[in-house]
């Protein structure tokens, strides 16, 4: 894991006002309610409201090992879509599996995410998206570009152009290629 990745925290509080013991890092945790705050005897100073789709979301932070920080995100993400997409059944929060029919939508078919008019919700999605096409190309490299061909708006036959090109592979491997990388994705998002 990056550095950059683990440290991007260090300027916050734990939750108790602790000290962040040596070779741990800071990560994020949502909360969902004051009783939880209350029962847990979190330090209130220490609390952040941040802000998606307009629904202000309170996270604290907690040491974590650099072993433990990449699922403590990813549940911590999980978290957050799933606090939103209960509290007022937000339909701008999708699945994954919506994102990437649509992603392979060619045309206006379907949800865009990058034309959502909420930033705090375009900012959430793509630190997922991030996060998972990052880890998709620490498994496979050839995937993890592919996936941000994606997410630069490639359509399926430019991003096939450009691997035939950069991989020098056939035109049915390429797609099988493309196929691939959109389960390894899916299959990783919803991975315990």
């Amino acid at each position: 894991m990056d550095d950059n990745e683990l440290t991007k925290y260090s300027d916050k509080r734990s939750y108790n006002n602790l000290p962040v013991p040596e070779g741990q890092y800071l990560a994020p945790f949502l909360v969902e309610n004051w009783d939880e705050v209350k029962a847990m005897n979190y330090h209130r100073d220490n609390l952040e409201p941040w802000h998606f789709s307009g629904i202000p979301v309170l996270v604290a932070f907690t040491p974590v090992t650099a072993e433990q920080f990449p699922g403590t995100m990813k549940l911590f993400w999980g978290d957050v879509r799933k606090y939103i997409a209960d509290l007022n059944g937000d339909p701008n929060v999708i699945s994954y599996d919506k994102f990437l029919e649509d992603m392979e939508a060619e045309g206006e078919g379907g949800y865009d995410p990058a034309q959502t008019e909420s930033f705090e919700n375009t900012t959430l999605l793509g630190m997922i998206i991030d996060d998972l096409i990052r880890e998709v190309g620490e498994k496979n490299p050839r995937y993890g570009r592919i996936l941000n061909l994606f997410k630069q708006e490639y359509t399926k036959g430019e991003i096939l152009e450009v691997i035939l090109k950069e991989y020098g592979i056939k035109k049915t491997q390429g797609y099988s290629e493309i196929r691939a990388a959109q389960k390894m994705a899916k299959d990783l998002y919803y991975a315990d």
